[in-house]
């Protein structure tokens, strides 16, 4: 029996070996549609193998055998691993073929390797072949139980750079290949997406002699990926894209597990996935004011990277929450190399940053409490959270929100530096906003606060503040729901960026589901989708519909409570008299006056169309958060018609004004209060109902 299974394996062998002759010797146009070109190699010098050795022969088994499974790869991509040989002599193998490379053709491609493998790279253990059509790695590690995308890397740019704005340029670029990176990461299983951003000639700077009118973009992963492994990889790349290309026409960052590329001519042979719009230039003022150092880009591109800090944190959140129980914490402020403040501050560190919580620094009060501004001795300025001790609002939601927004790292989130637990103090620490939140501005009886908000930064807080959210949704290791979405929570740094904060509300879903019912609905009324609010049905789709009530308050520069000049509907909600002026065709008359009608009216008739989207009453009906993403970079002539909102204020008005145990309207509410947290916008409930 042994004897036989030696016989087999030879003749698999032997097969194998003859495959790969066989496919090595075929000239790629002898059966191949499309024909490839080789990019770069990467030979790793650092160890080596004999001529006809036994290295050598698994390694020629190894690519006949990638060649040919990738052709018939169960994948919609071609793609295949292989593992050859034992001991000192086993080889680890990838190849993946571009998305619109399949069949024939990446069999043609991925056979075109050996030519490489034992020529100029001859005797080196560690290979990564990357042609335009495919990439193949092999190597003596095992690189493919521990996938890391910056072990190999290419980068390639044009010779030819852009007249003018180069920063706008790559701004253009950033936000294709990052919204093709979303959808090749949630909407295919291929992990493959390409597509344009087109513009009038006047959108774009010129080159020597000619305009550019569109960026062709193409990203990919192996499609092995789960769909954040994947959106991940892809915005590590995009990170880099202002430091590598700085405002060339084309480039290239190539790498095993995921690749991007961007060019101003079609160089892909599959029909664009997305056909996105880019948005005017930026005026000369305005590009004055954004600086050199990359801003402009991070307001329109954002990064996602996620920075899990796992166990360290639950035991750092358990022993702080037992050290406050029994009375003894002393928790101390240090600061490491990196000038990354511990979780853990003292009391005393704060009470002096503050000047022991003097009314002069105070910054507002929420549901959790006052906040406070603060100086560190370090000289950085923070924002502290102080519970009060009235609250409802106690230890459960504090240490979620600690929980929660210590492993969470995305530039359109608020960052939390650390937490203090002791007597009865129980105190946040965050990244001071000097700016405060966006109800500051949007809602501000001062029209000078107001005018500060034109549209560019309008837009740009609604773009940031759903990238924001399809990172809670999408990208974090946990699927997160804010539950309590509104102005109030956007906070806003110095360029008028978005970050999303309080995550005291928020709730966690784990591996693939998406709803439930629960019997402690907590949020602000307004805000809140019928659903929820009535039936206490929990899902993605309530911060959809806050985040279009949210979309309407910035254009419309109205409190959603706010009802003097509504519409005469009897409910008198926002909604209504946004609904009523989209049933009459005078839409643009609801835009805040404040912006005096310098906007563009494509961009706010599609801003408003989406939010209409985004409030419909059926919940199945909204799009999701990356839907919205994408939405926002398309035209509003693709987008389905909306559907009457859900006017929740009918159901919820007596409960808005009314608090049915004390029996006392908001405005006679005093500081003792513990089921409503009222404030000059909205009403949050923390207890059940």
């Amino acid at each position: 029996m042994a004897r036989l299974l030696d016989l087999r394996s030879s003749i698999t062998a032997a097969c194998l070996l003859v495959l790969s002759l066989s496919i090595t010797l075929l000239p790629p146009a002898a059966g191949a549609g499309a024909t490839a070109s080789l990019v770069t190699t990467k030979c790793d010098n650092g160890t080596y193998y004999a001529a006809n050795s036994t290295y050598q022969s698994n390694v020629r088994l190894l690519l006949a055998s990638l060649a040919a499974n990738a052709s018939r790869s169960p994948y919609p991509a071609g793609f295949a691993t292989a593992v050859v040989g034992a001991s000192l002599d086993t080889v680890w193998g990838l190849g993946l073929c571009r998305g619109d490379t399949v069949g024939a053709d990446c069999a043609f491609c991925l056979a075109l390797a050996p030519g490489v493998a034992f020529n100029k790279c001859q005797g080196v253990k560690d290979v990564s072949v990357f042609y335009d059509r495919c990439v193949l790695r092999y190597s003596f590690r095992d690189f493919l139980t521990s996938p890391d995308n910056g072990q190999v890397q290419d980068r390639g740019i044009s010779d030819v750079t852009v007249l003018g704005n180069a920063s706008w340029f790559d701004a253009l670029v950033a936000r294709l290949v990052g919204t093709l990176a979303d959808w090749a990461a949630f909407n295919t299983t291929a992990r493959y997406a390409v597509g344009t951003m087109s513009s009038e000639p006047a959108g774009f700077p010129a080159t020597d002699k000619s305009v550019v009118h569109t960026i062709y973009g193409l990203v990919q992963c192996t499609p092995d990926q789960s769909p954040a492994a994947c959106r991940r990889c892809l915005q590590a790349l995009v990170d880099e894209i202002p430091a590598v290309f700085n405002g060339t026409v084309g480039g290239r960052i190539l790498a095993v597990w995921c690749y991007l590329r961007f060019e101003t001519h079609e160089f892909f042979d599959t029909t664009p996935m997305l056909n996105l719009v880019a948005p005017p230039p930026p005026s000369p003022a305005s590009a004055d004011q954004a600086g050199g150092d990359g801003t402009r880009w991070r307001q329109y591109a954002g990064t996602v990277s996620a920075i899990v800090l796992g166990v360290a944190v639950v035991l750092l959140s358990v022993s702080a929450f037992f050290l406050w129980r029994n009375g003894r914490t002393r928790l101390s402020y240090q600061e490491d190399d990196d000038h990354d403040a511990s979780l853990l501050f003292d009391l005393a560190t704060l009470r002096r940053a503050t000047d022991d919580f003097a009314e002069e620094n105070k910054l507002g009060h929420g549901g959790f409490g006052a906040v406070y501004k603060g100086l560190l001795p370090d000289g950085r300025q923070i924002a502290v959270k102080r519970m009060d001790k009235a609250s409802g609002q106690g230890l459960k939601e504090l240490r979620n929100e600690l929980l929660l927004v210590a492993k969470l790292r995305h530039n359109n989130l608020a960052k939390l530096l650390g937490v203090c637990l002791q007597g009865q103090e129980k105190l946040l620490v965050y990244d001071y906003l000097p700016n405060r939140s966006l109800d500051t501005f949007l809602f501000a009886a001062e029209v000078e606060k107001r005018l500060l908000l034109d549209w560019e930064t309008r837009y740009r807080i609604i773009y940031g503040t759903a990238r924001g959210l399809v990172y809670l949704h999408e990208d974090s290791q946990i699927k997160i729901i804010h539950r309590d979405l509104k102005a109030s929570n956007i906070l806003l740094d110095d360029d008028m960026s978005p970050k999303i904060s309080d995550f005291g509300l928020a709730r966690l879903f784990n591996g693939d589901k998406t709803t439930t019912i629960t019997s402690q609905v907590v949020g602000t009324l307004g805000y809140m989708a019928p659903e929820y609010a009535v039936l206490g049905h929990l899902s993605v789709k309530l911060d959809v519909y806050s985040f279009g009530v949210l979309i309407l308050e910035i254009v419309t520069g109205r409190r959603n409570t706010d009802m003097s000049e509504s519409a005469s509907d009897e409910s008198g909600s926002l909604l209504t008299y946004v609904w009523d002026h989209w049933l009459k065709g005078t839409t643009l008359d609801i835009v805040d006056p404040s912006m005096d009608c310098r906007v563009p009216e494509s961009e706010v008739l599609k801003c408003i169309h989406l939010a209409l989207l985004c409030v419909q009453e059926n919940p199945a009906d909204r799009p999701s958060m990356l839907d919205v993403l994408v939405m926002l970079h398309d035209q509003a002539s693709s987008f389905a018609a909306p559907s009457k909102p859900a006017f929740a204020y009918g159901v919820l008005s007596s409960v808005r004004s009314w608090d049915s145990v004390s029996g006392e309207t908001c405005a006679n509410r005093g500081p003792s209060a513990t089921l409503l947290s009222c404030n000059e916008m909205s009403v949050s409930e923390f207890q059940p109902r």
